[in-house]
C-alpha cells in the first residue's frame, strides 16, 4: 500500500485529479478539489495518500494531512458512502461544516452534497456522530461538536426518517420522548405524537 507520495505535480486534471511525478513515475491521485484550487503545475508537493484496491482497478485518494484522510476513510466506511462519494462530501463542504452538520443532524447540508440524498444523510448523520470524537484531537480540527443525539436517539431519528417524516416534525416528537424506553418504545411514542 501507498502511505504517502512527495514529488512534483505534473499535471491538474479537472475536477479532482492530480499527476504527481515521483522519481519519472507519474501517479494518478484523487484529491478534494479545495487541493487541487492550491496546487499549480511544477509544485512540490507531500500527500498522504488513502489506496483503494478492487479487482480491477488501484485507485489512489491524497490529502495535505492525516485529518483530512481520517475524514475520507470514515465516510468511506458508511454504509452506502463509496470512496468516490466520500471525496465529494470533502470536495464540497469544509470539514468544520461537516462536524457542525453531524453534530447538529443537519440533512439539508449534507443533501446539498451532488449523490447524497435525504436517507444517505441521515445514515451518515447516525454513523458518524460515534466517530466525531476520533478528530477532536487531531490536527487540522476546527469544529466543536455541539450537543449530540446519544446513539439511541439517532437510531431513533434515522426510523423515522426512513418512515418520510421531516426533520421538524421528528425534532418535535423527540423531544417529548420520555426518558428510558427502549428504541421500540421510543418509536411507538413519536408515531402517536406524529399521528396527533
Amino acid at each position: 500500500m501507498i502511505g504517502s507520495l512527495r514529488g512534483v505535480i505534473d499535471q491538474v486534471m479537472l475536477p479532482n485529479v492530480l499527476v504527481v511525478d515521483v522519481g519519472g513515475v507519474g501517479y494518478l491521485v484523487h484529491c478534494p478539489t479545495d487541493l487541487l484550487s492550491k496546487s499549480s503545475l511544477g509544485q512540490q508537493i507531500k500527500l498522504v495518500v488513502s489506496t483503494s484496491v478492487r479487482e480491477d482497478a488501484i485507485t489512489l485518494y491524497g490529502f495535505e494531512n492525516s485529518y483530512d484522510k481520517s475524514w475520507f476513510e470514515a465516510l468511506r466506511t458508511t454504509q452506502g458512502v463509496g470512496p468516490s462519494l466520500a471525496l465529494n462530501v470533502l470536495s464540497s463542504i469544509s470539514r468544520s461544516e461537516l462536524v457542525r452538520a453531524i453534530s447538529t443532524n443537519d440533512v439539508a447540508l449534507l443533501k446539498s452534497v451532488p449523490g447524497i440524498g435525504p436517507k444517505t444523510a441521515l445514515r451518515l448523520i447516525v454513523e458518524m456522530q460515534g466517530r466525531l470524537a476520533q478528530f477532536a484531537g487531531m490536527e487540522g480540527f476546527t469544529g466543536s461538536f455541539g450537543a449530540s443525539d446519544d446513539s439511541l436517539v439517532a437510531d431513533l431519528r434515522l426510523a423515522l426518517g426512513s418512515l418520510g417524516y421531516s426533520q421538524d416534525q421528528i425534532r418535535g416528537a423527540v423531544e417529548k420522548v420520555p426518558p428510558e424506553l427502549s428504541l421500540e418504545e421510543m418509536v411507538k411514542y413519536c408515531l402517536k405524537e406524529l399521528s396527533v
